[in-house]
Order: C-alpha cells, then sequence, then structure tokens
C-alpha cells in the first residue's frame, strides 16, 4: 500500500467490500508493524489495521476507504 498523508485520508468514508458505511476516517495511529485506522461513526469508534489484505481500495478524490474487516474484528466492537 503506497504512504498516504494523514491529511488526505481524513474525512473518508469507510465501507466494507460489501458497501456498508463503518463511519469516517478521523485519525491513522502509528504503530509497530502497520499503521492503524481510527474509523468513528456517531459516538461508536473502531480501529481497523492498516494492512494490505485489509484495506482494498483507497480513493481519495471521492474520500472513499473500501475494507475487508478480519475476522472477529466486528464482534469485538459489537460486544464492547
Amino acid at each position: 500500500m503506497e504512504p498516504y498523508k494523514v491529511a488526505d485520508l481524513a474525512g473518508c468514508q469507510v465501507l466494507t467490500d460489501q458497501g456498508e458505511c463503518l463511519g469516517l476516517l478521523v485519525d491513522v495511529l502509528p504503530s509497530g508493524g502497520n499503521d492503524i485506522f481510527v474509523v468513528q461513526q456517531g459516538l461508536r469508534e473502531m480501529l481497523i489495521p492498516a494492512l494490505q489484505s485489509v484495506v482494498t481500495s483507497i480513493d481519495i478524490p471521492q474520500k472513499r476507504i473500501e475494507v475487508v474487516l478480519p475476522e472477529g474484528l466486528r464482534e469485538i466492537y459489537e460486544n464492547s
């Protein structure tokens, strides 16, 4: 995945490969191995690893990011 500036990614709508809107990307957290996208919808926040296997497309002009959620990630946030 090519490097993007946080300012370019902030405000992008994050959608699953099924077209479900997860919210807006509000921040990118650096971590040891990979960055983490902070996605917010209302009061709910979800942390999504910015891995090539997860982030399938980034369209800056359209302000859209498509992801395939890792197995079990959604359940972590639904059960909290």
